[in-house]
């Protein structure tokens, strides 16, 4: 957190004077300037071979019996300040439980499933509205491997029984944990022809960077799950188009479509994750202060990162039922 603090205070004094950031001016107004959210939400995996048996010849690894299926109630929850008319401070905690398909390629006869893999990540930045359909943001990342159900692979904290050790009670910091972390600037343009639920299609394009030092972690393979071999700090570029869909004659219902050409580095992978995802649901406005969205969410991983050994690749599948919340102090 004091990583993120300092780089916050960064943040906010450069972007500052880029955007004429006006400071809140009237003392008795300024509670009315933060609005908490809370999302609950209910994830299960969809992917259908998840928990599947090996196939003839196959012998079964799987890191857990139980989990198989994960079906969990998760809290993502977000603050934001006003800091002028056009200009806000924000901070979000996400949640992602899933399960991937089971893998045939790892090693030669051997099923592999994974049971839960409990992602999160923390996010926190300043977003602008520049009118004309368009909003920016900038900020700052972090995304880590809270759990892998039953078996300490590449979560964050193991307990040292986990590690191979005898005291089964301790939690220590994993070495071949699956983290990342970094900075980016975001866009947001909204175009189309004037619907009742607003301008139809929105294409979103980030520009991240993240920083690793120029050799892996101490006892990484090189080339850990990417072509090539291991590089430093590098740049990605993911992007989405979502569309909504004007189907029904009152604006508080919103079908929804998007593609995300999604991508994710590690600290110790030679290379990009990339996933193409599609994602369609639809979105009921409650008031002014609640929604409910029910979303179903497939992603599979690119060819063109060898995380998992072909012709296998990754593939997720969630269906997520979410109830906004947000209010002001």
């Amino acid at each position: 957190m004091q990583r993120i603090a300092s780089s916050l205070v960064t943040a906010v004094a450069a972007v500052s004077l880029l955007f004429g950031a006006a400071v809140p001016a009237r003392a008795d107004n300024f509670g009315e300037r933060f609005t908490v959210s809370a999302s609950p939400n209910f994830q299960v995996s969809t992917v259908g071979d998840q928990a599947a048996g090996p196939p003839p010849g196959f012998s079964k690894l799987g890191y857990t019996n139980d989990n198989t299926n994960p079906q969990v109630l998760l809290l993502d929850y977000g603050l934001d300040f006003r800091i002028d008319k056009v200009l806000h401070l924000f901070y979000s905690h996400s949640n992602f439980d899933y399960a991937l398909g089971r893998i045939l390629t790892v090693a030669p006869h051997l099923s592999l499933t994974t049971g839960i893999l409990a992602d999160r990540q923390d996010t926190i930045g300043l977003q602008r509205g520049f009118g004309h359909g368009l909003d920016g943001q900038i900020y700052y990342f972090n995304k880590v491997r809270q759990d892998v159900s039953g078996l300490c692979l590449n979560q964050a904290t193991c307990t040292s029984a986990q590690l191979g050790g005898t005291q089964g009670g301790l939690v220590t910091g994993n070495p071949s944990s699956i983290d990342a972390h970094g900075y980016g600037a975001h866009g947001d343009y909204s175009f189309g022809p004037n619907t009742q639920i607003g301008k139809p299609f929105t294409l979103g394009v980030d520009a991240q960077y993240i920083p690793r030092p120029s050799f892996p972690p101490t006892g990484e393979a090189p080339n850990l799950g990417g072509l090539g071999k291991y590089v430093g700090s590098q740049w990605l570029f993911p992007y989405s188009i979502t569309a909504k869909i004007p189907l029904f004659p009152s604006p508080t219902v919103i079908p929804l479509v998007q593609y995300e050409r999604a991508s994710v580095l590690y600290r110790a992978e030679a290379t990009p994750e990339v996933y193409n995802v599609i994602a369609a649901g639809i979105v009921k406005v409650i008031n002014k202060n609640a929604t409910l969205s029910i979303l179903n969410v497939h992603l599979n991983g690119c060819k063109c990162s060898d995380t998992v050994p072909p012709p296998d690749n990754v593939r997720i599948s969630v269906l997520e039922v979410k109830l906004d919340l947000h209010t002001g102090l």
